[in-house]
Order: C-alpha cells, then structure tokens, then sequence
C-alpha cells in the first residue's frame, strides 16, 4: 500500500472489520450495516465514489475505483453496485505500471478513472510519474483504453479526474495535477467527443521545495453540470487556492484560461501536521455549487463555488473537542457533500487524543482515527458527529478517507480502515437512510 502519504509496502492478511457505532441516528439519517468491497489489500482517497442512473429507479449504479497491491503490478480497479452492499467483481482499468492514487468520476453513463505511475514503494526512482486515464462510455461496461495525459519529460503528483454532463448537452472529463518539478497546477479537459485539450496551468504551488520527491500541491477538482472547481496547496505553510470556471452554455470554455476566475486565496490555512488537503466534491443532483472541504489546525470546514464567485470564508463543520467519552486533537481527509435540496453531508478522519506528539501520525501504532460524519439540512449548521468508523476495532484502528453520494432519501459513504502495521488494509460501505 503506498500513495498519498508515500505509505511503504504492507505484508498481512486483510481481515473484514466489524465496527460497533456510536450512534445509529444521525439528524435524520440512520446508518446500516458496515460492507466490504471485493478488493484484498485494497484502499483509495476521498474521490472514489460516484453514481449513475436515476435514484431510486433500475438504472441507478454506484461506482467505486481502488487500488491494491494483492498482486503485481500495483493496480488501479473498478467495481460497482446497484445498493452499496453487493459489489461486482473488481476490474483491472490501468496499465502495465505500477498504479496509485486512484480516483473516480461519473457522468451521463461515462466513469472516469484516474491514477498516477511511478510513484509507489515498488517502483524504482526513475520511474516515469505519469498522469494516467480510462473511461467507459457504458457505465463500466467495458473501457476505451489507458492514456497518458502527462509525459516523461515531467514528474507527475496526486491527480485527480472529475465529470460533468454540460448544460450544451457534452459530457466534459477533467483531471488536474501538480507539476512536481516546476510546481505548476496543471488542468486537461475533453468536451464530448473531442480530444483532451493542451495542458493549462491554473496556479503554481511551492509546497515541497527542496524535496527530493518535488513538489506535490494535493490538486483537488470536482465538477457539477457547467461549474467545475479546482483547489490544491499553494506553500508549505498550508495556504489554500483555488481557481472555478462556470461554462455558461459552452462546453468547451474550460480549455480557455482566460474563462477562469482569478486565483483565489481560502482563508483559515490547511494543517499539514493533521495530513492536510483540500477534497473538492460536487453532484449532478445539486447543480448549483461544488464545494471545498479541508482541515484547520482547530476544525474541519468548507466552502463553495456557486457559479459566480468562490467563497473564500469557510464554514465550520465541527470544531476539535470531545465526542462522547472520547476527545479529538485534529483530523483530515474532510469532504462537505452536496445533497438535494441544499443540505450537506461531511466526514472526515478524526484523530483522537493520545500520548502521541501528533495524534494525526498514522505510522504510529498507538494513533486512533475514527471516521466521524456530520449533517447539515441547509449547508450552514451542523449536528453532533456520529461514529462511522471506530477505532476501537483492532483490524480497523485508522479509518479515514470518507467517499460519499448522497441522495434523496439514501446516503452512501465508503472509506478505509487499516492499522498502522499494516496488516489489515481493506474498503468498507455503509447504506444511510432518511435525509439532513
């Protein structure tokens, strides 16, 4: 396993974690049963789930993408479900190479999967850190073949894929990067049936100087009907930016930079200590925002983009403190998902308080993550977190990386849990009912 924490190879058997909630109600949402996705040695980020198809109807689908080092080459695979529960077999989209940081993205009945090369405990250091993609036009069906979107002569950090069905009618695909030697933010964009556009640079980023891996930014993007927003961090002091484009009716204008809003400052700095990075989450069931959700030294908040201007001020989801019996010093891997009719669902890796330095250390085996989520009915306040993912589980003591869809009436969130030796490292759903 390795990938956004530059995590080394793990050797143990995964094991089905069983977790124990803290609480079944969460405003109006009650949680079932914890599932496992049919992948050994399996884990992703938090832009790993998406859907298709209409709620509540015989076409709806979920998508998930993952990576696992079960066997070689490291590979990135997709499976999908019709309820969260029962998972398909696990197909293996990417290449010959080494593949990491998977991520997903739907639209129409075209999923999006993309990963990075070269950049994983089992590659040499001169491996080619390259941009990687594949898409299927028939909801994973079958695949139109792996392309690489960044070349050799560059090394490629952490990109992320998004998707939108144009109000033009064109489905558009996106994927966003950092350059890790020149520390440009890099965006490529395919409208319908054309091709991918030349790189764009959107901002720049010095987190990482010096190091030898280069720089590395965290690029964000998600994207709803004509809006797409992209974030990442711009230093090593945690300073968030980000730059949003609404189409306004020509699905092409995303490979025009000058259609681009200005760079954007966030305010409240990302905690790197705690693991930081910003996670942009959009649905096409709630066309009018897309949202940037991350972590403070204090608090996970959020913030928007809303076709016009990006909201530089966050909300504040839930601030650090105590929870019940246990009390929490930071967290990370936060994500605000829009639900129809203006609510939001949140979660995020909580750390919480031990002897640790850094209780955000996830390479220390006595650190504990609980996966914690929150609900909001208007975006605005948000109730008393519930357990999702328990710490407490000795198979599971991390969990974090929450994926969430959100719908009328149901909520999907899936995750990871792990431990910090290693030796079980797997995905998990769990089905909500009821809404914000």
């Amino acid at each position: 396993m390795s990938g956004r924490f530059r995590w080394s190879i793990r050797v143990g058997v995964a094991a089905v974690a069983v977790v124990t909630l803290a609480g079944t109600a969460l405003a109006a949402i009650t949680w079932g049963a914890q599932n496992p996705v049919p992948g050994k040695f399996a884990w992703n980020y938090s832009n790993s789930l998406e859907f298709t198809g209409a709620p509540g109807t015989g076409t709806f689908l979920l998508h998930d993408a993952f990576v696992s080092d079960n066997t070689m080459p490291e590979a990135t695979y997709y499976t999908n479900s019709p309820d969260g529960v029962a998972w398909s077999a696990p197909v293996k989209v990417s290449g010959t190479a080494n593949a990491d940081g998977s991520s997903i993205a739907t639209a129409g009945s075209t999923v999006l999967v993309g990963w990075q090369t070269g950049f994983t405990s089992y590659d040499t250091a001169s491996a080619d850190r390259l941009v990687q993609v594949n898409y299927s036009t028939n909801n994973g069906a079958t695949w139109k073949g792996v392309s690489s979107l960044s070349t050799n002569a560059t090394r490629a950090d952490y990109p992320i894929v998004a998707a939108a069905k144009t109000s033009s009618g064109p489905v558009n695909l996106y994927v966003a990067w950092a350059d890790a030697d020149t520390g440009k933010i890099k965006f490529r964009v395919k409208s319908g049936a054309g091709v991918w556009s030349k790189p764009l640079t959107l901002g720049a980023t010095s987190a990482g100087t010096g190091s030898a891996d280069g720089f590395f930014g965290y690029t964000n993007i998600a994207a709803t009907d004509d809006l797409v927003t992209v974030a990442w961090i711009s230093n090593d002091k945690g300073v968030l930016k980000s730059r949003a484009i609404n189409l306004n009716g020509v699905a092409t204008a995303a490979a025009d930079i000058t259609k681009w809003t200005p760079i954007a400052t966030l305010a409240g700095r990302i905690s790197l200590k705690q693991n930081g990075f910003p996670i942009a989450a959009a649905s096409p069931l709630d066309t009018g925002r897309v949202t940037i959700a991350w972590n403070t030294a204090t608090a996970q908040v959020y913030t928007t983009y809303d076709g016009t201007t990006i909201d530089t001020t966050p909300t504040t989801i839930w601030t650090n403190g105590a929870l019940g019996a246990r009390t929490y010093t930071g967290g990370y891997s936060t994500v605000a998902e829009p639900t129809p009719g203006g609510g939001i669902v949140a979660g995020w890796g909580a750390c919480k308080d031990t002897p640790l330095a850094n209780d955000c250390d996830y390479g220390k085996n006595t650190a504990r993550f609980d996966l914690l989520v929150s609900t909001s009915p208007d975006g605005t306040a948000f109730g008393t977190p519930v357990m999702l993912g328990d710490s407490a589980v000795k198979t599971a003591t991390l969990n974090d990386e929450p994926s969430f869809v959100a719908t009328s009436g149901t909520t999907y969130v899936q995750f990871n849990a792990y431990t910090a030796s290693y030796s079980s490292y797997d995905i998990f759903t769990k089905v909500g009912t009821g809404t914000p």
